[in-house]
């Protein structure tokens, strides 16, 4: 049977490097898309409407069907076509063998759209954890920093992104050398990024831990923030490693050598967009699992914990303050438990004319006054 012309498919069964990249990134494609879902699901169980950070994650996760195909479906696609099309991952001598000279113009064209989906699609995640921060930690320790980072990382973006595209004049000089014009330093400038990225992503990650670090937590949102840690901690040694890979790069041989700094570029912002999410997740999760691990203390630096199983409540007694934790019973259907819900609003204060009467599957509100000395 004939190949497909001017495609690599059929040698597709020994580019391990290229079976490896398409699975890896499959697989964390699909990941991502759940995380996503269940961030957004989290929203709605909180009758939360979607934040900035939301629709810059899930602009991070979709694929424009314009003629600029952005973020990571986009890159993903691209990478498919690098492997299937260009044979990346095989040796520069058997793609010129099986594929022609248009092969390696094409991987040139994708590896230019790549780069700059990959430069997009790593500023959005940047920006939704930051924006993220904003919106959980209204604190001037935090506020400040954020705006501050969240203009470092527009900038790094808008710089990478035209120096990117503009790397020769004009610039299909990148895929077509013989086109009068001039390139710069391809080494320095993907250097000079790889490290900026590097040095913000390790500053966003250290951001919260101020705020975090008084905070009076149980033991599974402990783990749970140890996990994203470590996660993005791994994201941080990865795109050190690309850096490395980067000055690897054996230009003779640009479709096998590139292959391992493709693969590492793919892992980042799908692992990204997975950090970016994790946080939100709780909601759902406590209602998949039916458990409330995640809301069993209050986050923030005072204050005593309080489950949604209890109301803290405060009586007044002449000079004395005292608090007390009354467990929360099961109230009936509306009207009652609308009204409940009103006043709670995460706590019920309760004040000196008020007293709270419950029982067994019932509830009931009634105003007392309380005899003042």
């Amino acid at each position: 049977m004939t190949p497909p012309l001017g495609t690599l498919v059929h040698v597709l069964g020994h580019n391990w490097l290229g079976k490896a990249d398409i699975a890896l990134q499959t697989i964390l494609l699909a990941i991502s898309f759940v995380v996503v879902g269940v961030r957004l699901w989290s929203r709605r169980l909180q009758q939360d409407s979607l934040q900035g950070n939301d629709w810059l994650v899930v602009a991070a996760t979709a694929m424009l069907t314009s003629t600029i195909q952005i973020l990571i479906v986009g890159r993903y696609i691209v990478e498919l076509f690098l492997i299937l099309l260009c044979g990346m991952g095989l040796h520069a001598a058997e793609v010129a063998r099986v594929g022609g000279p248009e092969a390696f113009v094409r991987f040139d064209q994708l590896t230019y759209a790549g780069d700059l989906l990959w430069i997009t699609s790593v500023a959005l995640i940047q920006l939704s954890l930051l924006h993220y921060y904003l919106r959980r930690f209204p604190r001037q320790v935090i506020i400040w920093p954020a705006y501050i980072m969240m203009g470092l990382c527009s900038a790094l973006w808008v710089a990478s992104l035209f120096a990117t595209a503009f790397f020769c004049t004009p610039p299909k000089k990148i895929w077509l050398p013989d086109v009068q014009g001039h390139c710069g330093n391809r080494k320095l400038l993907h250097t000079g990024s790889s490290v900026s990225v590097v040095i913000l992503n390790g500053l966003i990650l250290l951001l919260p831990s101020p705020v975090i670090r008084d905070m009076r937590l149980s033991r599974a949102r402990k783990i749970a923030l140890g996990c994203i840690f470590i996660l993005g901690l791994i994201i941080i040694a990865i795109s050190a490693i690309r850096i490395k890979v980067e000055f690897d790069l054996d230009p003779e041989d640009p479709t096998y050598s590139s292959a391992r700094k493709s693969l590492l570029s793919s892992i980042i912002p799908l692992l990204g967009i997975i950090v970016a999410s994790l946080p939100m997740l709780p909601p759902a999760v406590e209602r998949i699992f039916g458990t409330s691990i995640f809301s069993s203390t209050v986050d923030g630096s005072s204050g005593g914990p309080v489950s949604p199983r209890y109301w803290k409540t405060t009586i007044l007694s002449g000079t004395q303050m005292e608090e007390t934790e009354i467990p929360l019973v099961t109230v009936t259907m509306p009207p009652m438990a609308k009204k409940l819900s009103e006043l709670a609003h995460g706590q019920i204060k309760i004040t000196s004319d008020w007293e709270i009467h419950s029982a067994r599957n019932s509830a009931r509100l009634a105003r007392y006054s309380l005899g003042r000395g």
